[in-house]
């Protein structure tokens, strides 16, 4: 994968805004957590310049993933997976050579026994929804899969709140 995604980097300010933002942030997560047993939801978005922005209700989560360069194995961040706007299991996407250090950094770490990312676009932003849960009863399992519908607008819903602090770091750039 580490060839495919050659091309794409996170944002320069990325571990800054993950926190830069914390109080909004959370505000807005809020609204969701709880809902279908999500205990983590982030959204990370790919600017045209193919740099990843993330915000999160877990920022350690991310930080972590960034900060390191297991990010590169994760398939949520492949172009080759997130262009085609799909959604699937955490686990699934992990790269086999890389599958126990993402597991342990991104589920057990965070007691979380299931998640799920999903690619969209939205408003002409690429963007990734990745959502978590604690439970890892057969309900909340189906739930992942059978409404990603629903985890989608959950997601559109946060994004366009979320969009002017996504703004704010473009900018950023700029300085």
């Amino acid at each position: 994968m580490e060839k495919s995604c050659k091309d794409y980097a996170p944002h320069p300010h990325l571990l800054e805004t993950l926190f830069a933002f914390k109080k909004k942030v959370s505000a807005i997560f809020r609204d969701v957590l709880g809902i279908y047993e999500i205990h983590h939801i982030s959204i990370t978005q790919v600017t045209s310049q193919k740099k990843f922005i993330s915000l999160s209700s877990t920022p350690a989560l991310e930080f972590n993933l960034f900060n390191s360069a297991l990010w590169r194995y994760d398939r949520s961040y492949d172009p080759q997976w997130f262009t085609l706007n799909r959604h699937d299991y955490w686990s699934n996407l992990y790269e086999p050579a890389r599958y126990d250090e993402l597991y342990y950094l991104k589920q057990i770490k965070h007691d979380y026994a299931s998640g799920i990312s999903l690619a969209t676009r939205l408003n002409e932003q690429t963007l990734i929804y990745s959502l978590a849960s604690q439970k890892s009863c057969p309900n909340t399992l189906d739930a992942f899969i059978n409404l990603h519908e629903d985890f989608y607008k959950i997601g559109h819903y946060c994004f366009n709140l979320l969009e002017p602090l996504f703004h704010q770091c473009e900018i950023w750039k700029e300085k």
